[in-house]
């Protein structure tokens, strides 16, 4: 089955960063993708020009390179990346993230098995510097049924592991939301429209994180678009109004703690540790 990927960088993404990621879907893949859809949200480093200029020679017709002349943030940049999309599958991916070398294999694999699905992802690794220096993995509900009660806490999808119909992304209303909760918001709509998901019960994607990713979750206007998309999952009769109102609640109280005690939370509750 023929597939794309979409994938989308930036000013600050690096050379190496995204060497490593276009070597894991390109080269180093059992089954490879027929497309893979590179926007530049703005101006990029010379840099990392030079390394996707390479992979451009190596992968003529498979590699498209899609150069806007602003900043406009991931999920516009996705918007218009997704319009540059072929095929009706395509996986999802950052410019500093590795996926495992069979993720686009087992995905296939699923979605040949049942033909009803539209999302299929799996678990992350977590890691600073070295792919297997780690100690956290986000796992994932694995059935449809588990996955959609996780939206009441949580994103049940982990969109860099994603491999969607584009046809469902569209009906859900696409990329480009206003919002600073992107992946939950498009994932919510495609529950409402009927879409069906399924998890991988294994990691598929190994993610690069920061040291500030604990402290940039947080803030009102992630809890103000949050609790827009609670209302609207309440209004379309997915969630009652208890759910609704506990799931707000937890998520203001979040959101507005000390970064030391979101650390603790994703340490003992949100991650599975490994060491």
């Amino acid at each position: 089955m023929k597939f794309s990927v979409l994938m989308t960088t930036y000013i600050g993404e690096t050379a190496d960063n995204i060497d490593a990621s276009l070597n894991s879907i390109l080269v180093e893949q059992t089954v490879k993708p027929d497309q893979v859809v590179l926007v530049y949200d703005g101006e990029v480093k010379e840099s990392l020009e030079e390394v996707v200029d390479r992979y451009k020679a190596l992968f003529p017709d498979i590699l498209e390179i899609i150069k806007l002349e602003e900043n406009v943030g991931q999920s516009k940049a996705s918007a218009e990346g997704l319009m540059y999309i072929k095929n009706e599958w395509f996986a999802r991916m950052d410019s500093d993230d590795i996926s495992v070398s069979d993720r686009f294999k087992r995905q296939l694999a699923v979605i040949e098995n049942d033909p009803d699905l539209s999302v299929v992802g799996g678990f992350i690794s977590e890691f600073k510097e070295t792919v297997g220096d780690t100690d956290s993995i986000r796992e994932v509900p694995e059935y449809h049924d588990e996955i959609v009660k996780t939206f009441r806490k949580k994103t049940p999808i982990n969109n860099v592991t994603a491999m969607i119909k584009k046809s469902a992304v569209e009906k859900a209303g696409g990329y480009g939301r206003d919002t600073v909760n992107e992946d939950y918001s498009l994932y919510a709509h495609m529950w409402v429209e009927g879409f069906r998901f399924y998890n991988i019960q294994e990691v598929l994607v190994n993610v690069r994180v920061g040291n500030g990713m604990v402290s940039r979750r947080g803030g009102y206007r992630l809890y103000k678009d949050w609790k827009k998309d609670q209302k609207y999952l309440f209004k379309s009769g997915k969630h009652g109004f208890t759910t609704y109102f506990i799931s707000c609640f937890k998520c203001f109280v979040f959101v507005m703690s000390p970064a030391f005690i979101k650390r603790f939370l994703y340490k003992t509750a949100l991650r599975k540790k490994t060491k």
